[in-house]
């Protein structure tokens, strides 16, 4: 009897040494499975059909999520108005691991809301600064490609008047304005850059107005910082060479197409939601990212057939200086002091609201 009592517990602590090792086989092949994932938001400032900013932050974040396998993107368009705080926290309720807030006009949700959900990793596009410690900011020196537009634009003009439509005062734009003042100083010291202001991001009404403004001025080349297309049309409408910015719009006024400042936010938006899955966002500088032409931040778009090829060659060779950083268009200021910027270059005709 002591034998066979011996045997069953030989027996009974194989099986039960089988049972474990099984569970431990099913464990092992359940964490298998499960696949880490990163729920991303997109929050549009206007509508993804504006050809533009708006239009951009969603090719960019569509082609960041094709890329990343571990990305689960949603997206919202016209979430910067006055619901914006309870837009923020719908999202930071339901999952959302990361979310871009991709417009300046986020500044104050992104201030109330992001200490509510210290978990949510939120970015400011368009930002300046660090609103709270799980908040970073990110954008583009879109001004890098604008001054390249403007040595087209220098080249291109006859009367040496040149319109430029900007939406509002904030330091990027001023920046954009004079980075292309520059490039036009550049190759035609006797050209001068108009400006005038419409008020807002998004307004084809007041956009088509100030165009047509500048166009009775004199000026035969035109270009904007806004949201819409309103200022092409109107170019194309009334036969004046046109540069775009953020889109490449070339095919919708091929006839007086000239080029285009584009944005591409895939690599940026990419970097930034590989580092939040990783666990090293909170190691980048000042939790500010502020890609270039020599990141892919930004591009030239493709010229029109009215770029004659001497200009097409001058161009490319500046590109590949400021990418090689051997051509700085604002040699002496830091980027701290290009965000407080409030000036126009002497080449400037405009001015500056107070």
């Amino acid at each position: 009897m002591k034998c066979i009592s011996i045997l069953w517990t030989v027996i009974l602590c194989a099986l039960l040494l089988a049972g474990l090792s099984g569970e431990g086989k099913v464990a092992a092949a359940n964490n298998s499975s499960v696949k880490s994932e990163l729920n991303v938001t997109l929050l549009d400032f206007g509508p993804i059909g504006d050809h533009g900013w708006t239009y951009e932050a969603h090719v960019g974040a569509s082609e960041m999520a094709q890329m990343l396998s571990f990305v689960n993107l949603s997206e919202r368009e016209n979430a910067a108005g006055p619901g914006a705080s309870q837009i923020l926290r719908d999202y930071a309720e339901n999952g959302a691991n990361l979310i871009f807030c991709h417009s300046y006009n986020f500044i104050d949700a992104i201030k109330e809301v992001a200490p509510e959900y210290p978990d949510v990793v939120f970015m400011w596009g368009g930002g300046t600064e660090k609103l709270a410690p799980n908040a970073g900011f990110y954008y583009e020196r879109i001004y890098e490609a604008q001054y390249l537009a403007g040595i087209v634009a220098g080249n291109m003009t006859k009367t040496g008047k040149i319109a430029f439509v900007a939406a509002l005062p904030t330091s990027q734009v001023i920046i954009g304005i004079n980075a292309f003042a520059k490039g036009v100083a550049s190759t035609n010291s006797r050209a001068k850059v108009y400006v005038e202001w419409i008020g807002d991001w998004y307004d084809p009404g007041k956009e088509r107005a100030a165009a047509l403004s500048l166009i009775s001025q004199g000026c035969d080349v035109i270009t904007h910082w806004s949201d819409s297309d309103a200022t092409g049309q109107t170019a194309d409408e009334m036969g004046i060479y046109f540069i775009s910015f953020g889109s490449d719009v070339g095919r919708f006024s091929p006839r007086v197409y000239l080029t285009g400042a584009v944005w591409n936010w895939q690599p940026i938006m990419t970097d930034i939601a590989e580092s939040v899955h990783n666990g090293t966002w909170e190691s980048h500088p000042g939790g500010e990212w502020w890609y270039g032409l020599a990141e892919g931040g930004v591009a030239l778009a493709p010229f029109g057939d009215n770029v004659p090829e001497d200009v097409q060659s001058s161009v490319a060779e500046k590109q590949k200086d400021i990418v090689q950083k051997k051509l700085t268009i604002f040699p002496g200021l830091s980027d701290a002091e290009l965000k407080e910027m409030y000036y126009l270059e002497s080449n400037v005709v405009g001015e500056l609201p107070n």
